[in-house]
């Protein structure tokens, strides 16, 4: 009677979406650690902690400064979880000088979750981070926060 119950069920769903597969969406957050490593276009590498634990590689695909200061980056990410699946996203941040650190930005990058691999294959999402890049050391530190969908 189970098995009947949970196709049914199954089925129901299938119908009330118009057909359409329903995304199993998690929430996700951790912390990134990375270093400007350089490179052109720009890369940074960086270890991630949380629910998307491994290491991630952050290409800028270009950056415009503004009068006051602030910088506009249009970035693309890859994750690579230790559980071996993998995130792409494309992003945009704002970098806003912290006054009387020369050099310190307060970050904020808002990503949209492009595809992936493994347990990510087809993902789609949304994640946000806030925290602090230093272009004196290559520094950045940010907490990442979001919601990971896959069909």
């Amino acid at each position: 009677m189970k098995t009947h119950r949970s196709l049914y069920t199954a089925a129901l769903i299938v119908v009330l979406s118009g057909g359409a597969v329903v995304a199993d969406c998690q929430p996700v957050a951790g912390t990134i650690d990375a270093t400007v490593v350089g490179g052109e276009p720009l890369n940074v590498l960086g270890n991630v902690t949380g629910d998307l634990a491994g290491a991630t590689r952050a290409v800028v695909l270009g950056q415009k400064a503004s009068d006051d200061g602030s910088v506009t980056l249009e970035l693309a990410h890859n994750f690579v979880t230790f559980n071996r699946g993998s995130l792409a996203t494309t992003d945009s941040a704002v970098w806003t000088p912290v006054p009387g650190r020369e050099g310190v930005f307060h970050m904020s990058t808002s990503y949209t979750i492009t595809g992936g691999t493994g347990a990510y294959d087809g993902a789609t999402g949304e994640l946000v981070n806030d925290g602090v890049a230093d272009t004196t050391t290559g520094l950045v530190t940010l907490r990442y926060a979001g919601e990971v969908c896959v069909d």
